[in-house]
């Protein structure tokens, strides 16, 4: 079925890049920076607060994690970045199969391609070079571009919509994280699509308000009806 859809906006980590457990590796490097035993009795309910929460600004989610103790999340977020560049640099960076193809496609198609990520802007921007995305991309969003507003609040949809210049009615957001839906559906996007295989399970994403689930971003075109 062909939606009225402009924009496609993509969740990066765990969507579009592999992750293979470089994000919780990385929170792990920053709670040990900020002197949080990671083989500990709290560590597990921190990993499974940093599982639910991994979308969000990472600066936000360190300091709900260390209740609030902004100068050891400021740590603990140097630590996580450093440990992400590091992999960068080993060359553990990796577009999920086929994901750089298919936004291409979807641009080739007339529709413009938002990223958007809880990453800051400088490691954001460091990622996307590594992983050659410049030339299939019209936008790259972070909560620090809207106020530290992190999903699932919809003010990076929102941003995307309107540097795009497309309306919140024909954008199309797809991401595996909860977090993604519910901003998603906040922002009055036309299509809330859930992705498999990523931080949250389907049953998780339908109950977020996913209107369809798919198995990769890959898949992302001939859900919207475009050439693949």
């Amino acid at each position: 079925m062909l939606l009225p859809v402009r924009l496609a906006v993509l969740d990066l980590a765990g969507t579009t890049m592999a992750d293979d457990g470089l994000v919780l590796d990385a929170v792990r490097t920053g709670l040990r920076a900020a002197r949080v035993s990671v083989d500990g009795p709290r560590y597990p309910a921190l990993d499974r607060q940093a599982r639910a929460t991994m979308d969000r600004s990472t600066i936000t989610v360190f300091g709900e994690l260390l209740d609030g103790d902004m100068y050891r999340a400021r740590r603990a977020n140097d630590a996580f970045e450093e440990c992400v560049c590091e992999a960068v640099r080993n060359g553990r960076v990796r577009e999920i199969p086929g994901a750089g193809a298919a936004m291409s496609a979807i641009r080739d198609a007339g529709l413009a391609v938002a990223l958007i990520c809880g990453f800051g802007p400088s490691l954001r921007d460091r990622l996307v070079d590594a992983l050659d995305w410049r030339e299939r991309v019209d936008v790259v969003l972070s909560p620090a571009d809207v106020a530290g507003q992190g999903l699932p609040d919809p003010a990076v949809v929102h941003a995307a919509a309107r540097i795009c210049d497309v309306p919140a009615e024909q954008v199309a957001v797809a991401g595996d994280s909860t977090a993604d839906i519910e901003g998603a559906v906040r922002a009055g996007a036309a299509l809330a699509v859930g992705v498999r295989g990523g931080a949250h399970s389907e049953p998780r994403l339908r109950a977020a308000g996913a209107d369809a689930v798919i198995d990769s971003v890959t898949d992302l075109p001939a859900l919207l009806g475009l050439p693949s």
